[in-house]
This record gives C-alpha cells, structure tokens and sequence, in this order.
C-alpha cells in the first residue's frame, strides 16, 4: 500500500477546527469596529491569526497532535485553493499564488510564535501593524491595542480549552463583542 487511510476522527476534527476559524475570522466586527480591511489580504490575515492561537496548544511532540497540525494545514490550503479559482485565478497561476501564501503564512506564524513569550508582547504592535493592519495607512493605535489584548486574552482562553473535545457548536475562540469600541 502507498497510501496511509487517514484517522477519521483527526479529520473530523480538523474541519470543525477549520471551520471555527474561518468563522471567527468572518465576525463581522473585526472589518466594521476594528478597522480590519474587509478584503481577501484582510480575510486572510485573520486566518492566520486564528490558527495560529489554536496550533500553538498542539504539542509538536504528540503524534495525534502531529496528525492534527498537518491536516489542519491540508484543510486550509485546500480552501485557499478553492478560494483563488473562485475569485478567478487560473489554473497556470494557483501554484505560484498558493506558494506566496504558504511564504507569507510562514512568516505570520514565525512572528506570532514570539507572542508565546511574554517577554516579546512588546514586539506585538508592530507585528499586528504590519501584518494584520498592513494595508493600512496611519491605523488608530486604538485598534491595535485591542487587538493586542484580543490575541493575550484568546491564548489564555484557548490554553483552557480542551481541543480534542472540539464541536460545531463550541467557543474555542474568545467573545469579539468584548472589544468592541461603542462610539
């Protein structure tokens, strides 16, 4: 046999993990209150984001964490995929586009790894304003810092979750509306 048959609990799990995340970066609050580019870079960003809250709970030395990780990144570069021959994309072009979000989410996951060390908080304005505010000229520092304290406060809360125990219907992801700036 050349193929390994795939644990069907793992990628159960990693699509209602996935799933999650794709909901969560879409609350709406992130674009209207935060200031977040309501655009595929802006989208994007916050995917990343939100993986890299939940990837960064799985042990790297855990064989199911492995197999975790690694279809969870399957499922995410399949939607991406899926995403860029939805907007148009051709077929000749995907690979070069699917290659620059792998650079680019490479970079974003090395960056936020530095959030696991308290010591780097400081780090974290000026990697949230250049990642996730990127395309943004002269962002309110108001936004930042609540996104700051979005991304301390949802490491905590998901240090307390258990994710093996995942649902559709679960929060793994912390309350937005917590942020938001009523004016």
């Amino acid at each position: 046999m050349f193929f390994k048959k795939k644990n069907k609990e793992i990628v159960e799990l990693c699509f209602t993990l996935y799933k999650l995340i794709v909901k969560q970066a879409r609350k709406k609050h992130f674009y209207l209150s935060l200031k977040i580019p309501d655009t595929i870079d802006g989208r994007f960003e916050l995917i990343i984001l939100h993986f890299f809250l939940l990837e960064r709970n799985l042990d790297k030395e855990i064989k199911k964490d492995q197999l975790i990780y690694k279809e969870l990144l399957e499922i995410m570069y399949k939607d991406f995929d899926m995403s860029l021959r939805e907007i148009g994309v051709g077929d000749l072009s995907v690979g070069k586009k699917i290659y620059q979000m792998t650079e680019a989410f490479s970079g974003r996951l090395f960056a936020y790894r530095q959030f696991n060390n308290k010591k780097n908080f400081g780090n974290m304005r000026k990697i949230i304003k250049r990642n996730i505010y990127g395309t943004v000229d002269n962002i309110d520092a108001k936004y930042v810092e609540i996104i700051k304290s979005y991304i301390i406060d949802s490491m905590e809360y998901i240090d307390k979750s258990l994710i093996y125990e995942v649902s559709k219907n679960s929060s793994i992801f912390i309350d937005l509306n917590r942020y938001i700036i009523i004016k």
